[in-house]
């Protein structure tokens, strides 16, 4: 009886898995955004390894306080930071100073707006599986 129980918990857990992953993708259809499973912690306790964000893909806006998403010159996988200051360059156009909430130093560089996108909403926890099959 015992077996059987077992089993049961493990088929109702991946039942909850995949139905939570679904729900997450039509919510993401939904926003007509992206989603991303977060793998590091430079944005704790704020935003977790393991937390799903949805984000915005060419925001009209971006403002200091926003938390954003940007691929780095400096790291291999796109980065999740805090705007934390806002310049014009010598075009005139907006570029971004980017920090971690974890870390005690801005990131290095100035990125430009068109290649930040915007987190929009979390789902906290619910990416930790992702990262077992990902081996992460």
């Amino acid at each position: 009886m015992n077996k059987i129980s077992n089993k049961v918990i493990i088929l109702i857990v991946m039942v909850f898995l995949i139905a939570s992953a679904s729900l997450i993708g039509a919510a993401g259809m939904l926003l007509s955004s992206d989603m991303k499973v977060i793998v590091g912690n430079s944005m704790s306790p704020t935003i977790n390894r393991g937390d799903i964000v949805i984000i915005e893909e060419n925001p009209d806006t971006i403002e200091e306080g926003d938390v954003v998403i940007y691929d780095a010159t400096w790291h291999p996988q796109p980065v999740i930071a805090r705007v934390v200051s806002i310049k014009n360059d010598s075009n005139g156009n907006p570029i971004y100073e980017m920090k971690g909430d974890n870390n005690p130093d801005p990131d290095p560089g100035w990125v430009p707006f068109k290649e930040i996108s915007k987190v929009v909403y979390v789902y906290p926890e619910i990416g930790h599986f992702n990262l077992i099959i990902w081996g992460l």
